[in-house]
């Protein structure tokens, strides 16, 4: 039999509930500390379990009050904050629907969607996420917007007449009309695993985002599964940095809910290394987090004398190999001693001091990144899902094997099965019960009602699952080879001074990629009069040893800077937009393609 995911069962079985039996549980202990970006500097904001309740308790009165029912749907524009999950949370609990959008997203995008979301209730974190939907107002009041709740003031002219305008700190202060206990716990009994959970919006590399409903059941089979899988307990205190509009945010804050575990939370980048300085025992995060971490480290590594650097980099490599390959030889084992004394207790004081697990998902990690980690005694745990899964369809095992470009085990509460071309197919408890829009989902499942998730992969027979890559991003040369660009551009950026790379070649006779790559490298070559693209294009091949010729790039387009320094080319989630930068790119990808 082929092993699956193992799971450990919540008695809960949906977010209210979770919140009623852990709030009764362990009322007093402290669930999020918040660095608010609004008072930056302060010391964090925290809440204990019992003070979150009490929360979602005004959260619900308020809504209520407002008109807010089962079906009704409550659109969230807002950057992090506890407040943030209190409104979803008190909407859940009247069994309507939160609609959660990135943070990030423009103003064309977010009004655009909350049109076809209809919300009864907007939240927002102040003037800057408003203004995004302020256009768009008054048709959502002629819709059924009814108010707009804001966590900073907001001009009051800016509000359709007939729509209540109100503001965090009164609406959800202590004193403010609240359900009592008894009204929250009935209200809580009452909410079925098919009610809605969230409405997330995948960030999508081409074309609209779908509006993906999840229900109650989703996330708790998420976390059924991703409890056995991260190894965390009550004991742990996990940093947050994933914003809510990612499915992954709402993994983790899900699983300390349930678990009973604290969190650091933060709503910006620029306070994590001030957020690590609160001992985070876990990190979990996109692998672009972590592939900046490893590249700081080697930076500072570039930086020492030469023998020096010789030396920690054979440390480092040994390190890899002893923890990954499993080598044994008296050499290696001296010098992953020596990394893990000189690299590695630096790095986790970095992180923090306490880090003994790092999680990723979101996208794929690349194999240097996990060998870094793990070399240095970081077990580099990767979770792999999709939003239409609440996130999850296999792990990899904190306490167990782990390996590089590995998903993991399938979690039992899929089945899964593989098209003739490769492509995955799930079905179970896991699944969504649809999209926003039910046109979306035309193609999508099978006749027997198993979902096609557009990864190609293949099960081992270890049981381990490997994803290949998206099918719809095959690119096919003219001469008929066919590749599957994700691991190796996952490969090229991993590899300095490369920040993200896109492959090129459909329909052309070879492979080239545009790489992102960071100015202030870029102005050193210019110094040197170095061609940039004919200078990094050795050091983009050396990255690709392990893969055949003709899936290595001949040629390459040099973007400056890291794919986040150009909004109009990535996602929410920072993940390229490959249609957009073909067009942005032009001319210039064609020229790539001139005489050989």
């Amino acid at each position: 039999m082929i092993p699956r995911l193992p799971i450990s069962r919540f008695a809960a079985r949906t977010v209210p509930a979770l919140l009623a039996h852990t709030s009764a549980r362990v009322p007093g202990r402290t669930f999020m500390r918040f660095l608010d970006p609004a008072t930056p500097g302060a010391p964090p904001r925290e809440l204990t379990f019992e003070g979150f309740r009490a929360q979602v308790c005004r959260a619900a009165a308020w809504l209520g009050a407002r008109g807010v029912r089962a079906g009704d749907r409550v659109l969230l524009l807002a950057e992090n904050a506890p407040e943030w999950q209190a409104v979803a949370v008190a909407t859940q609990l009247l069994r309507a629907e939160p609609a959660a959008l990135f943070a990030s997203l423009g103003a064309p995008q977010a009004e655009e969607i909350a049109r076809r979301v209809r919300p009864r209730i907007v939240y927002v974190s102040g003037e800057a996420q408003w203004s995004k939907l302020a256009p768009a107002a008054a048709d959502l009041a002629a819709a059924g917007l009814t108010a707009v709740l804001a966590q900073a003031p907001l001009p009051p002219a800016s509000v359709p007449a007939g729509v209540a305008l109100a503001a965090v700190p009164e609406a959800l202060a202590p004193g403010a009309p609240a359900l009592s206990l008894a009204e929250f716990e009935a209200r809580a009994a009452a909410v079925g695993q098919e009610d809605p959970f969230l409405l997330l919006f995948t960030s999508g590399t081409t074309g609209r985002q779908k509006g993906v409903r999840l229900p109650q059941r989703t996330i708790c089979h998420a976390i059924d599964g991703g409890a056995a899988a991260v190894g965390v307990g009550e004991d742990d205190l996990g940093l947050h940095l994933l914003p809510f509009g990612h499915v992954a945010g709402h993994d983790q804050w899900m699983l300390a809910l349930g678990q009973g575990h604290g969190l650091v939370m933060i709503a910006r980048r620029e306070d994590l290394p001030r957020a690590l300085t609160f001992g985070p025992t876990y990190l979990f995060s996109v692998p672009l987090v972590y592939e900046r971490v490893r590249q700081q480290v080697l930076e500072n590594l570039a930086r020492q004398p030469a023998p020096l650097r010789r030396l920690l980099t054979a440390a480092i490599e040994a390190a890899a190999r002893r923890a990954v390959d499993g080598t044994r030889t008296l050499r290696d084992r001296a010098l992953a001693g020596l990394a893990r004394r000189l690299v590695g207790r630096k790095l986790r004081a970095a992180l923090g001091g306490r880090v003994r697990g790092l999680f990723s998902g979101g996208a794929p990690a690349s194999e240097a990144l996990f060998r870094f980690y793990e070399g240095l005694g970081l077990p580099f745990v990767e979770l792999y899902g999709m939003s239409e899964t609440a996130g999850l369809i296999s792990s990899n095992l904190f306490h167990g094997r782990r390996a590089p470009k590995e998903a993991g085990l399938v979690t039992p509460d899929h089945e899964i099965r593989f098209s003739e071309d490769g492509e995955m197919l799930v079905r179970g408890p896991l699944l969504f019960s649809g999209y926003l829009d039910p046109a979306d989902g035309e193609g999508c499942y099978t006749d027997d009602g198993f979902f096609r998730t557009g990864d190609r992969a293949r099960l081992g027979d270890d049981g381990l699952l490997r994803v290949e890559g998206r099918k719809k991003h095959l690119l096919v040369l003219s001469t008929g080879k066919k590749i599957a660009p994700e691991p190796v551009e996952t490969a090229i950026a991993s590899a300095q001074p490369f920040q993200g790379a896109v492959l090129l070649g459909e329909g052309r006779p070879f492979v080239a990629a545009a790489v992102f790559v960071a100015k202030e490298e870029l102005a050193r070559l210019a110094e040197l009069g170095k061609n940039a693209a004919e200078e990094l294009l050795p050091r983009a091949r050396e990255a690709l040893e392990a893969f055949s010729e003709y899936e290595k790039p001949k040629r390459l387009l040099v973007i400056p800077g890291a794919p986040a320094d150009h909004p109009s080319l990535v996602t929410p989630t920072l993940k390229v937009r490959r249609e957009a930068l073909l067009s942005l790119l032009g001319s210039e990808v064609a020229a790539l393609y001139g005489p050989t």
